[in-house]
């Protein structure tokens, strides 16, 4: 079983649009509206692909009830704390014709301390059920910077896998709780260990000093680039899938498709490499979906069917 955590839950709504000009008018036909938040991408990607998935976290007000039975829906789990006020929107505005995408976020409701802790006793009594514990995204405001690694020490303690996707201090707090994978994209690590991560390298050198810091596994995302994987004293390197530029419709969402195809993979008792070929599988094939976070498994098996070069750096 698959447990996601998103503290910052939102509705994400996509819209297609010819041109996207900035100060002018526009008016669109295609609008999908999805739970969104990036521990919900996850857990729809891994639904997808033949997981079964509890989605946990923080949901407000008539857009969390839409959040929620939303991920029902879905065939996935529903185990939200409620809080007050209302989960926010995510906008996602796709430029057809220059092939861009301009994303506004909202910031969303701060849960108080007593829902923080009523949180932490859900998970509590997911812990049996989750082989991999999944906290993903922002965190809310007001809630402090080290929350993902009180979470993380809480299931941890109870032997569950604990994966950590998120960026800037939460990170950083984070790692100290010694997860059992991080997935950190180029910028986010770039952030937080004050250099570029242009060269072989670098990237070699950013994947030990972040196992040093505490993370048991690193996952570098690097787009285009395709992915490095740490364990232990051995690094690997990923090659991205190559794809047409007609073919990419949305990338919003790939990371966390990669990695809900990562922790799927190793559900299914895959080696390292071989499940983070097929979350780069997922992850391509997430930029064919006008939403984010959502694959087709076809799509999936045609991307496995490309080209990815595995090499073992070190």
């Amino acid at each position: 079983m698959l447990v996601t955590v998103t503290l910052n839950a939102a509705i994400d709504k996509t819209y297609r649009l010819s041109q996207f000009r900035a100060g002018e008018l526009h008016r669109t036909g295609d609008v999908l509206s999805l739970p969104g938040g990036k521990g919900i991408n996850v857990a729809r990607v891994a639904k997808t692909m033949g997981q079964d998935v509890i989605a946990s976290g923080f949901v407000a007000g008539h857009n969390g009830r839409f959040i929620a039975e939303g991920c029902v829906r879905e065939g996935i789990t529903s185990s939200f704390i409620e809080t007050r006020g209302e989960s926010r929107l995510c906008l996602t505005f796709l430029d057809e014709q220059e092939k861009t995408v301009t994303e506004v976020l909202e910031q969303g409701p701060a849960p108080s301390e007593a829902e923080v802790n009523r949180l932490k006793e859900r998970l509590i009594e997911l812990v049996d059920r989750a082989q991999y514990m999944v906290f993903s995204g922002s965190l809310p405001g007001g809630v402090p910077a080290d929350t993902y690694a009180e979470l993380i020490r809480g299931v941890a303690d109870k032997g569950t896998k604990c994966v950590l996707d998120t960026s800037g201090q939460a990170l950083l707090e984070g790692i100290k709780a010694t997860p059992y994978l991080i997935k950190p994209n180029r910028p986010e690590a770039e952030a937080i260990l004050g250099y570029s991560l242009d060269t072989d390298e670098a990237r070699c050198r950013a994947i030990r000093e972040l196992r040093e810091r505490g993370a048991k596994r690193v996952l570098l995302s690097l787009g285009e680039e395709g992915a490095w994987f740490g364990e232990g004293t051995q690094t690997w390197r990923i090659s991205a899938i190559s794809l047409a530029v007609s073919e990419v419709k949305n990338t919003v969402g790939c990371g966390d498709s990669m990695l809900a195809g990562v922790l799927v993979g190793r559900l299914r008792g895959l080696a390292w490499p071989d499940a983070v070929r097929l979350g780069m599988a997922c992850g391509a094939a997430n930029t064919r979906s006008f939403g984010a976070g959502v694959v087709a498994p076809e799509d999936v098996q045609r991307m496995m069917r490309q080209p990815m070069h595995v090499e073992q750096v070190e």
